[in-house]
């Protein structure tokens, strides 16, 4: 059982639901996102995502386009990333994946961003542009180390592919709420949402993490009892872009809402 795995299990048995934080490595500044990672974890986070920033992202909107965006200009590099990453390995308990583009790990090299990763205490990998047809090199990589390639799906995945994706699926699902890139949204299609949410239970009892779109308390009301786990990304960072304490603030409340 992987990281990710002992932890969907362990909020089950609490009765929880999981709180998975996206957060722009190397942003505001390197040492800074080490720091912020720490504190959200003291205040109820339960995974990391880790975003490796990139020049060309196609599932990113404005919000994580900006923190990349500074992150490279703070000098941040893959090599950075894995620096950071093999530092939280002493430093945090949760577990941390890292979301990156194909890209990256092709041009890097897939057997050593992999063995890198290893190395590092990453517990996962989620990349948007890998198409699941493509995916069973790294995923095999992947379980031979304890780690998981975490899928995505979406309200308009065909049943047919569904199932497919629900059976190679491993540590959670990633299943995004709209059609569109990242950021937060004032209201989302619930009704096509949680249908498709019930439709994905009654094939697979596999942990289902909702994300894109979420900003508020009565969002994560409305959707939690479907799920498995939120994952925010885009509020958080536009709160830290303002003020930090209000940013750790929204992770609180955040996670108030889904111990209940």
């Amino acid at each position: 059982m992987t990281k990710i795995e002992k932890k969907f299990k362990e909020l089950k048995n609490k009765k929880e639901k999981g709180l998975i934080l996206y957060l722009t490595v190397g942003f505001p500044s390197i040492d800074k996102s080490i720091e912020i990672i720490k504190n959200c974890e003291k205040n109820g986070v339960d995974i990391i995502e880790l975003g490796i920033p990139f020049s060309d992202p196609i599932a990113d909107g404005p919000i994580i386009q900006h923190t990349s965006s500074e992150a490279l200009k703070n000098g941040i590099t893959t090599d950075t990333c894995f620096q950071i990453a093999n530092e939280l390995k002493n430093e945090i308990k949760i577990p941390y994946l890292f979301m990156t583009y194909y890209n990256p790990v092709y041009k890097y090299g897939i057997e050593k961003f992999v063995e890198k990763c290893v190395e590092s205490g990453v517990s996962g990998l989620i990349i948007p542009d890998l198409p699941y047809e493509e995916s069973f090199y790294i995923r095999k990589m992947l379980r031979n180390n304890d780690m998981n390639l975490i899928y995505f799906l979406t309200p308009y995945t065909k049943e047919e592919r569904m199932k497919k994706i629900l059976k190679k699926g491993n540590g959670f699902i990633y299943f995004v709420s709209l059609a569109g890139v990242t950021g937060p949204r004032e209201s989302l299609n619930l009704n096509l949402i949680i249908e498709s949410l019930k439709k994905i239970k009654k094939i697979s009892d596999k942990p289902v993490a909702l994300g894109f779109g979420i900003s508020n308390k009565e969002q994560i009301k409305q959707i939690k009892s479907y799920v498995d786990g939120i994952i925010v990304g885009s509020s958080f960072l536009q709160k830290l872009i303002e003020n930090e304490d209000e940013a750790i603030k929204l992770i609180k409340e955040f996670k108030e809402e889904l111990s209940y």
